[in-house]
């Protein structure tokens, strides 16, 4: 059986394939979007994902994931996208530092004109950042077109003073709801 990822996202294919999975991937097309939840938002995205790649190929299992950053409360608090450029990320950083925000996925799989879609949930505090760190880190690049603007599992780790729930998840592929959601689907690694 033939597993496609519904993403290019360099972060969900790594992740993938250190878990064991040989795949294709492919971008679904599919347009995001953004509801005033950030669960049924992740949801509603990675269903779309995964329903436009299947469509084209009914015959495989199709594996899509949505990931966004949510910051609770007023002053600035919602969802946030993804940075599209340096000025986003700053203002980004701006928001998180020094406090405690939400991120969620939502993973699907559809196989045989079927698709089951779950959600995972990740707490994260960053730490109070100078002016210097969120400039430079901003500057690097790195941060663009990452959720919240910060990629953890590169320079921005040293922004994160602890995590609640899983660190794949963090990164863009919380592997062990997918791994389990591609088990129930007759998928398994190798």
């Amino acid at each position: 059986m033939t597993l496609i990822l519904a993403s290019e996202s360099a972060r969900r294919v790594e992740l993938l394939r250190r878990a064991g999975y040989r795949f294709e991937a492919r971008r679904s097309g599919f347009p995001e979007v953004e509801l005033d939840d950030p669960r049924q938002t992740a949801l509603a995205n990675a269903r779309g994902k995964a329903e436009a790649v299947a469509a084209a190929s009914p015959e495989a299992v199709v594996l899509a994931a949505d990931t966004v950053v949510y910051l609770p409360g007023g002053s600035g608090g919602g969802i946030l996208g993804q940075a599209r450029h340096e000025e986003d990320v700053r203002r980004m950083l701006g928001l998180l530092q020094g406090r405690v925000h939400e991120v969620h996925s939502g993973v699907a799989v559809a196989v045989g004109g079927r698709v089951t879609v779950r959600h995972a949930v990740t707490e994260v505090r960053m730490r109070s950042l100078c002016a210097a760190e969120v400039k430079g880190y901003a500057r690097c690049g790195e941060g663009v077109g990452k959720a919240g603007g910060y990629a953890l599992q590169g320079r921005a780790a040293v922004f994160v003073e602890w995590i609640f729930g899983d660190y794949t998840n963090v990164i863009g592929l919380p592997l062990p709801l997918t791994v389990r959601m591609l088990r129930e689907n007759g998928v398994e690694p190798g």
